[in-house]
């Protein structure tokens, strides 16, 4: 391929909640579906665009993050790393990261996540204290957050 391996970082920013300590662009999730479809539709018109003005290229990494994208539809994520893979060449070894929150109702998600072609999970699991926790706002406790990285292993 012409030109250095590329990765690609996509923001979904969409959350539950908003953590008193975000300063990323972010916004609660409730009610947004038609906003949410607008913006998947924008990222894969935005792939095209981009793949105009880089040309050729290998692909070694997708990240997507935010915002929380766990809470993203598992479909919409298997057209965003789809369409990836056939903008670019994808590396063999293409690594494919999803960041989620180790709340339950993310880790029911992980399989279909799996199967959209996710191979990489980014725990946000800034403590594992429940004080701690409480005071940085956090919608989960110790004890989800281990659970979570089980669920996810």
């Amino acid at each position: 391929m012409s030109g250095p391996a590329l990765g690609l970082y996509v923001h979904w920013p969409y959350c539950a909640r908003i953590c008193p300590y975000c300063d990323f662009n972010v916004f609660r999730d409730r009610g947004k579906r038609a906003e949410q479809l607008a913006l998947k539709d924008a990222i894969l018109a935005d792939l095209a665009a981009q793949r105009a003005l880089t040309g050729p290229r290998d692909l070694t990494s997708i990240f997507l993050g935010g915002g929380t994208p766990s809470l993203m539809d598992p479909d919409w994520a298997g057209e965003i790393i789809a369409a990836a893979r056939s903008l670019w060449a994808p590396a063999p070894d293409l690594e494919v990261t999803l960041e989620a929150n180790p709340t339950d109702a993310e880790a029911a998600r992980y399989a279909a996540f799996a199967q959209a072609g996710v191979n990489r999970l980014s725990l946000g699991v800034q403590a594992l204290d429940d004080d701690s926790l409480k005071r940085l706002g956090r919608d989960h406790g110790a004890d989800e957050a281990r659970r979570a990285a089980a669920t996810a292993a």
